[in-house]
């Protein structure tokens, strides 16, 4: 006797153009950080200012802004949440006590200090990369902020969270994107996201590492192939002048060792290398 097929379960709120619903990497967090509400509120430990660190649980879209709600503050600590992106995906991240400075020393990574006055509970505060290259934030009031960072929006970014200092929980309240006529929002179905990448998160990758192979320089003495994961193309210029290293693991060799994996010299800084 055949198997009967499956009904598929449609969300009614959701259509052709609405984005994928996202709420906070389930398995990427800081030590301190709890989950709840179905993964769309992060709470942190008031033992620590630190240790809050967390990410969106799918990459974050070309102009898609995203929006949270400060839930509580508390203890004697000074400064408030931060806010950011990065081009490294969660699961590749080494987890630091802090995204300022520990990640954002890496031109793949970028954040804000989001101001305590605005970081009170129930502000609610939007925040985007925009075309340019440039991070926004906008609070409940309308007051913006902008700074330009070394991202590039057509690369894949994951959304960075601090929940750091006198914030101690927040909510993602969902994301929006002007489109040409209308503007799409995020599911409010959960059903919708997985904590890995989707088919177009997938596409883009491989499309930015068959950049990165179009414009290596294979002629250069240096090499050819990543020395630490042996998988990827070295596409990072060390500061030591050697391009021996994919980017995420310049991230990590530049973290977690300060030296060139090669000559041993200290890292100052390392670049995607374009011929």
């Amino acid at each position: 006797m055949p198997e009967k097929k499956k009904e598929k379960v449609k969300c009614v709120c959701h259509t052709r153009w609405s984005l994928k619903a996202i709420s906070f990497h389930s398995d990427v967090k800081g030590s301190l950080i709890t989950l709840s509400d179905g993964g769309r509120r992060v709470s942190r430990d008031e033992s620590s200012f630190c240790h809050g660190l967390t990410f969106s649980g799918r990459a974050v879209k070309r102009g898609e802004k995203l929006r949270l709600r400060v839930e509580r503050c508390g203890g004697d600590w000074h400064g408030a949440l931060r806010l950011g992106f990065a081009h490294v995906s969660p699961e590749q991240t080494p987890l630091p006590p802090l995204a300022i400075p520990d990640l954002t020393r890496s031109p793949l990574y970028a954040a804000v200090i989001v101001p305590e006055h605005i970081c009170r509970p129930g502000s609610e505060i939007e925040f985007m990369l925009k075309k340019n290259g440039s991070l926004r934030i906008r609070s409940s009031d309308g007051r913006t902020h902008t700074e330009q960072t070394t991202l590039n929006p057509e690369w894949p970014v994951w959304a960075m969270i601090d929940v750091y200092g006198q914030t101690t929980a927040v909510t993602m309240l969902g994301s929006e994107m002007k489109r040409w006529i209308f503007t799409s929002r995020s599911c409010p179905a959960l059903t919708h996201i997985r904590h890995t990448e989707d088919k177009e998160t997938q596409e883009s990758m491989l499309e930015l590492r068959n950049h990165h192979l179009d414009n290596t320089d294979h002629d250069a003495p240096d090499c050819a192939e990543c020395v630490v994961c042996y998988s990827d193309v070295a596409n990072c210029s060390l500061s030591c002048g050697h391009k021996c290293v994919c980017t995420p693991c310049a991230m990590r060799v530049h973290m977690t060792f300060g030296t060139c994996p090669l000559c041993r010299q200290p890292l100052g800084s390392f670049h995607p290398y374009v011929h």
